[in-house]
């Protein structure tokens, strides 16, 4: 096979379409190779330049053929203008660069875009693209030009707003006003409808469009009838029957959203047609019966299929039943004119996504699986959910180049080595343990691709190249326009609440875990938990119960202490209560709660990434999201957020404060050039700043996240197997045993949770962490127990692609000899202890013999 190039393998592909659609190739070849530029000449052995979101391989083309009646298919190309080097900002550049060629070329007119063109424009786009185009090439007339603008380009928050004004704007408000009349409420938070597109004709005449499209996750046919019903002549029957063949049901649609579309023009007070486009590949198991859906549809239109067939031909020479995603979408237009029918073809430049065997597809579930052009960090629009490539197995989407020799010590040796570090496993040497699961902190393996970029590590001491690109990943993950990097979360904790609380104020969160709560305490704040009531029974299946209570939170924020409260810190997952993950309608709601209230709204992000899968898994609004999307959302909440890069950074060191506010920022960044180094390294060197923009990448890969987050749930169930509890659900980061539910024979003073975590380490050199009452307890001055915990828990905190099924095996055999006979395990008082963070150095000793009665 000869390598190609991208224009060269699109050229071939666009020149077949033009034949089928009738069309001299000249100018839509010319202008395809424009819109490419620097990345046309690229070979396709090289990844794309760019994650395009056009297609799922982010091929940044994709073809459509529009059927009318009367006349020939019209050919459509969608296509993203790539900057040099590509990024959010340089792309949009580059896209007002060739409409404005264009304009000139060929006379469009483009007085309207020039209305709305500045609400669309900015130096940091967020969301998935800021700006594309639709070419439209019909039979002997000169080429149509469509611009498609990012209506979430300034947040999803102000996307409501951006299109009302832009709509005002065009002469266009009352036909928007009378679409919210009729209940349409698009980009509403807590709703599943969003604001996807914004789009403009650029041409002249009674029928220049603009049309506004929603995605409705999780939708019914019914929800869709009810939406499409504001605009004149839309047959809900018609709707219904439509998604029934392309899509093979009515809902609900839970893979890839149902997109509706509204037409308006300058000449009506409401919207004056309504297009409906199902994504075909979530609902099909292979292109063959996409392909016989899509046939079935052009015959009941009155339009001839062999035309799809050519057109396909065109495309790719291969079986239709060796992949799934070629034909991507297929709409129906109502107008006007109407109806008509539109397929849209993928180009597969770099992927062909394999078919879904029809005995492990559940309905919606949109799989696509990365052939060999694919590359590590590439991340994909829509969600991927893990399944097996056998029923019962799921494979780690990696394989282990390098190894370390693990330690197995003597059952004395262990025993003296725990009494040597005061019965405290913070005390142990790592050598003197065989699997270590004190902390997921700093602690997993990083990849080939991170070690590689570490190579390229830039140690300058002011402006490291390795700085700009750690500043590009995050600004492009959190879209906050302040960053500065620290060596650790903790790090960031000191300086963002040093400058950010007042003596006597509250930090209110969800749960703080401890360094937070320490930092507070020293910022000479107060830290206050509202966790939600699921989290008080640990065996409730709830799947959020990481939230913080609502309304605990407004009655604080409306009460007597209400001025005291100077920050709301939401902690993602919650890791204080059992690894549990928050939703984003929590995040929604405390948002809007800071909000009126005044009150500044920051995330502890350190788990983010696994906080946007189980969100992805548990919240339906969210399942077609990719985890890159959801984090990216929940970042967008909040005003600021402090990072540790040590969990889903993939690195063993680092983290960063991310901020909205200037006036936050400079305060901030003071405290941080004093203390931790210069604005552009934070105490982090060149390779380490490397590694974590890579982590970064990879950190929110499906096929990761999957896998990790499987692995878990199975240890989970072989330590229930084993007789031993867990915090239900499982998270993904940790398990947390119930060392009260197993030792009932030891009292909170005697510390169940400690005297678990030291059985494991003395029957099979395990260590991990308690978190019951020596951890969370209130002590007096003699270190004897005044208040315990609410739970006595052990933590198996989970490091990153280093452990396999049978180490964790090992971890459930020894669990199993322990809950034989729990009675054997000894509880232990405090010798001595720190006034703060007690845990980390506190030295203990086994406790003397109960007195029977």
């Amino acid at each position: 096979m000869v390598d190609l190039s991208l224009v060269e393998h699109l050229s071939g592909q666009l020149a077949r379409l033009s034949e089928v659609a009738g069309l001299d190739p000249g100018t839509p070849l010319d202008l395809l190779t424009r819109i490419l530029g620097t990345a046309g000449p690229r070979p396709l052995t090289e990844p794309p330049v760019w994650p395009s979101d056009v297609a799922d391989d982010h091929t940044p083309v994709e073809y459509s053929l529009a059927f009318n009646r009367g006349e020939p298919p019209t050919l459509r190309i969608l296509a993203e203008a790539l900057g040099s080097p590509p990024d959010a900002r340089t792309n949009l550049a580059a896209g007002h660069r060739f409409l404005d060629e264009q304009a000139r070329r060929f006379g469009l007119p483009t007085s309207r875009l020039e209305q709305v063109r500045d609400l669309f424009s900015t130096d940091r786009p967020q969301g998935e693209f800021a700006l594309w185009h639709s070419l439209v090439f019909r039979h002997r007339r000169p080429p149509e030009f469509k611009v498609y603008l990012n209506p979430e380009i300034h947040g999803v928050d102000r996307a409501p707003g951006l299109v009302a004004e832009a709509l005002h704007r065009l002469g266009l408000g009352r036909s928007y006003r009378n679409l919210l009349d009729h209940g349409v409420r698009p980009g509403e938070l807590g709703r599943r409808d969003r604001l996807t597109f914004f789009a403009l004709d650029l041409h002249d005449g009674p029928h220049t469009r603009v049309k506004l499209y929603l995605s409705h996750h999780g939708a019914e046919v019914r929800d869709v009838i009810r939406s499409a019903g504001v605009v004149d002549g839309v047959d809900g029957a018609e709707l219904a029957d439509f998604c029934a063949v392309a899509g093979g049901r009515t809902g609900p649609f839970d893979g890839r959203p149902l997109v509706g579309s509204y037409t308006f023009t300058g000449d009506a007070d409401r919207p004056v047609g309504y297009s409906l486009y199902v994504p075909i590949r979530s609902y099909v198991s292979d292109d063959e019966e996409a392909r016989d859906r899509v046939a079935a549809l052009l015959t009941r239109y009155g339009f001839d299929s062999a035309q799809l067939d050519r057109a396909i031909a065109a495309v790719t020479p291969r079986s239709l039943r060796d992949g799934v995603g070629l034909i991507a979408h297929v709409s129906l237009r109502l107008g006007p004119p109407r109806p008509g029918v539109t397929v849209y073809l993928s180009a597969e430049a770099y992927r062909v996504s394999p078919p879904r065997p029809r005995h492990l597809r559940t309905p919606g579930d949109p799989l696509t699986v990365p052939d060999g052009r694919s590359r590590p960090g590439q991340h994909l629009r829509y969600e991927e959910r893990v399944v097996s490539v056998h029923p019962r197995v799921t494979l780690p989407p990696y394989r282990i180049k390098v190894v370390e020799p693990i330690p197995f010590l003597t059952a004395e040796q262990r025993r003296q080595a725990l009494a040597d570090a005061g019965y405290n496993p913070f005390n142990l040497r790592a050598d003197q343990i065989t699997i270590d699961l004190l902390s997921d902190s700093g602690t997993g393996a990083t990849s080939a691709a991170q070690e590689a970029a570490a190579a390229l590590g830039d140690e300058s001491y002011a402006g490291a190249r390795s700085w700009f690109r750690f500043l590009d990943e995050v600004r492009d993950l959190t879209g906050y326009p302040h960053i500065l990097p620290v060596h650790q979360g903790r790090a960031g904790e000191r300086v963002l609440f040093g400058s950010l609380l007042k003596p006597g104020q509250l930090c209110v969160s969800n749960t703080h875990f401890d360094t937070t709560h320490a930092n507070v305490t020293l910022a000479g704040a107060e830290p206050r938990d509202l966790p939600c009531p699921e989290a008080a029974d640990l065996d409730d299946p709830a799947p959020f119960k990481g939230n913080i209570d609502l309304v605990a939170l407004e009655s604080l924020l409306t009460g007597p202490e209400a001025p005291r409260v100077g920050l709301v810190l939401m902690t993602i997952t919650n890791n204080g209560l059992g690894a549990q993950p928050v939703s984003m309608a929590n995040l929604e709601a405390v948002r809007e709660l800071c909000r009126r209230h005044r009150v500044p709204f920051f995330l502890d992000a350190a788990r983010f990434a696994e906080n946007a899968w189980l969100v992805g898994q548990r919240e339906p609004a969210y399942r077609d999201w990719t985890p890159r999307q959801i984090a990216a959302r929940a970042f967008a909440l909040a005003d600021g957020c402090v990072v540790s890069l040590k969990k889903d950074g993939l690195s063993a060191i680092g983290g960063f404060i991310g901020l909205r506010d200037d006036i936050l920022h400079a305060a901030c960044e003071a405290n941080l050039i004093a203390t931790e180094g210069f604005s552009t390294y934070g105490g982090l060197a060149g390779h380490d700043l490397e590694r974590l923009a890579q982590g970064l990448r990879e950190v929110v890969d499906p096929a990761y996240l999957g896998a990790r987050a499987a692995a878990t749930a199975r240890l989970a169930q072989m330590i229930n197997d084993a007789g031993v509890d867990t915090v239900q659900p499982p998270g993904i980061h940790a398990l947390y045993l119930n060392a009260g539910r197993l030792l009932p024979h030891l009292a909170p003073h005697e510390f169940p949770g400690h005297s678990l975590g030291c059985q494991l380490y003395l029957d099979g050199g395990i260590r991990c962490a308690e978190l019951g009452s020596l951890y969370l307890g209130r002590m007096d001055e003699r270190h004897q127990l005044v208040s315990p915990a609410p739970f006595e828990l052990v933590r198996l905190a989970i490091p990153r692609r280093v452990y396999t099924d049978e180490h964790f095996e090992y971890v459930a055999a020894i669990l199993a000899d322990i809950a034989k006979d729990p009675e054997r395990v000894q509880g232990y008082r405090i010798v001595s202890s720190p006034p703060l963070l007690r845990h980390f150095k506190v030295r203990l000793a086994p406790a003397a013999e109960r007195v029977a009665g």
